[in-house]
């Protein structure tokens, strides 16, 4: 069902597609050897918990990380391509903050990485403007946008972990992307 997951043994990625407000939805999608589950949350308290039970080999976030003031990195730069918003816009500052937190947090005891699903879905050819029609392409259920990001930074974290990715950026701040 899932194409992009059917030979993945023995994998615990979690995909967060996070969201600049907690009153907004966060789309999770864990994939946990062959199963994926989606779900839609809020609190960075639920993303926590389930990263705890989890306990994933990588998790792969959709939220610019970067610690300390919001600023314009090289890889925003490269990926503006891909239609990529810089950290510094005043809708995406709130995004930025919560993301740099969470990912600090999640970084502690869990490797941690910065994605942009719509750069890997472009990348890939699986990109569409209308989500829904992605999630076809994918054979997924999805109840939101959200979840299908997520499910996107997903195999963008299996595709790290199989040295199918790179990385653009510096020490500013640091996106991966499938090569």
């Amino acid at each position: 069902m899932y194409i992009f997951f059917s030979k993945v043994i023995n994998l615990k990625i979690l995909g967060i597609d996070l969201a600049g407000k907690s009153k907004n939805p966060t789309g999770i999608c864990i994939l946990k050897d062959k199963n994926v589950i989606l779900k839609t949350v809020k609190e960075d308290k639920e993303i926590l918990e389930i990263a705890n039970m989890l306990k994933p080999d990588v998790i792969a976030i959709d939220a610019p990380i970067i610690y300390g003031k919001p600023k314009i990195r090289k890889a925003d730069i490269i990926l503006q391509k891909y239609k990529a918003f810089p950290p510094i816009l005043s809708s995406m500052i709130p995004l930025t903050l919560r993301g740099s937190k969470l990912a600090a947090q999640l970084s502690r005891y869990y490797q941690t990485i910065e994605v942009f699903p719509t750069a890997t879905a472009k990348i890939l050819g699986i990109y569409h403007k209308n989500y829904k029609k992605t999630a076809e392409l994918l054979y997924l259920e999805v109840r939101n946008k959200h979840e299908l990001d997520a499910y996107i930074c997903c195999l963008t974290g299996k595709m790290f972990l199989e040295g199918k990715t790179e990385t653009v950026g510096d020490e500013t701040g640091e996106i991966i992307i499938p090569k």
